[in-house]
Formats: structure tokens, C-alpha cells, sequence
């Protein structure tokens, strides 16, 4: 609807379906039930129904424009072939422009890594794995660590020498260290406990 002029910009709406195919058992239920009281609360819109032989249901939409568009209803329920004429009454014109292009997109300038195919050899490379008999590695199921990542975590932990220096003078974002003390050791000697047993 033209929000100025409060003139509806979709005027008619053809919907083509087959009595036996069973591509239209949706679009046959809507027409039959649902489709007059949609023309009840649409007048501005010629809604024209054609039955067509063993074909695919469709629906084609005309607008003040003079634009057509044509959407394809095979298998849809009642309920989506409705929503799908609330969209058509809704727009202006077909969104041409959200279709993908698909194989005839080109372009005069050639990118400077060239044109990408994907090759044999790349594909069984990084299908190498499913091949093995175990991908997971020789020996043993445990995690493997390298001697770096063991390093930094001995640093970080044991040390308490993080990115920034010295954590225990001056630690950054939350303690986790306090937390970790605290939770190895939950329970406080009895003498520390004020009433405890004695």
C-alpha cells in the first residue's frame, strides 16, 4: 500500500491448479475454504483462479506497475499459500533484486587471487583422516599437549606470571587463584571456627 495515497499497488492475482495432481492438495483446500473470506478483507485485488491439467500450482501476481511475477505453490500448505498472497499484497513489485544471479553473475575485473577450483589433491588431503584406521593417533586416547602449551600453563598456574606480570601483586580481571584456594581448602580448621567444637 502506498502509505501517501492509500492506494494498494497489487491488483490482480491469477492461481493456477489441478484437481488430481497432488502438488495442489494445499492450494485446492485454500481455495475452497480459505480464499473467500481472503476476498472479503482484499477488494481492491482481481484474485482469478484457473484449473490447469496435471501441472504444478502457481500463483501470478500483477501489479499497478504493470510488473508480473509468478510463484510457484507445489506443495505448499493452505497456510503458506495464504502468506504468500499477504506478501504479494504487501509489495510494490516482485523483489527481483533479492534473487541470487547464480551462474550468469560476471565481472570485467579479474581478482588477484584468480579464479577458484577446488583441487583433487586438496580434497583427499583433507579427507586423509576418514581413511585412517585411527585418527585420534597412535598409543594412548589422552589428550596430547605440546611442550608450549604446558610451559604457559605451568607459568600461568604454578607461577602465577601472567601476560601483564607478577598476578599475585597485581591481578587483572578476576582472581580465579583466590577461588581456586578457596575451593581446594572449603572447610576451616576447627580452631578458626568462632562456636566450633573444641
Amino acid at each position: 500500500m502506498n502509505a501517501a495515497t492509500g492506494e494498494w499497488h497489487l491488483k490482480r492475482l491469477i492461481i493456477r491448479y489441478s484437481e488430481s495432481a497432488g502438488s495442489s492438495l494445499g492450494t485446492r483446500f485454500y481455495l475452497r475454504h480459505l480464499l473467500p473470506i481472503w476476498k472479503e478483507k482484499n477488494p481492491q485485488v482481481q484474485v482469478i483462479t484457473e484449473q490447469s491439467r496435471m501441472e504444478h500450482p502457481e500463483l501470478q501476481a500483477t501489479w499497478a506497475s504493470g510488473e508480473k511475477f509468478e510463484i510457484s505453490l507445489r506443495g505448499l500448505k493452505a497456510k503458506q499459500v495464504e502468506e504468500l498472497m499477504d506478501l504479494q499484497r504487501n509489495s510494490e513489485s516482485p523483489n527481483l533484486w533479492l534473487r541470487h544471479g547464480g551462474p550468469r553473475v560476471w565481472t570485467e575485473r579479474r581478482s588477484i587471487q584468480g579464479l577458484w577450483q577446488p583441487s583433487m589433491e586438496g580434497m583427499f588431503r583433507a579427507l586423509k583422516f576418514a581413511r585412517m584406521p585411527r585418527w585420534y593417533g597412535e598409543g594412548s586416547r589422552e589428550l596430547k599437549y605440546s611442550n608450549t602449551t604446558v610451559k604457559l600453563a605451568e607459568q600461568h598456574l604454578l607461577e602465577r606470571r601472567g601476560r601483564w606480570g607478577d598476578q599475585r601483586t597485581n591481578p587483572k580481571g578476576f582472581d580465579r587463584h583466590l577461588l581456586a584456594d578457596l575451593l581446594n581448602s572449603p572447610f576451616l580448621p576447627d580452631a578458626a571456627v568462632p562456636g566450633g567444637s573444641e
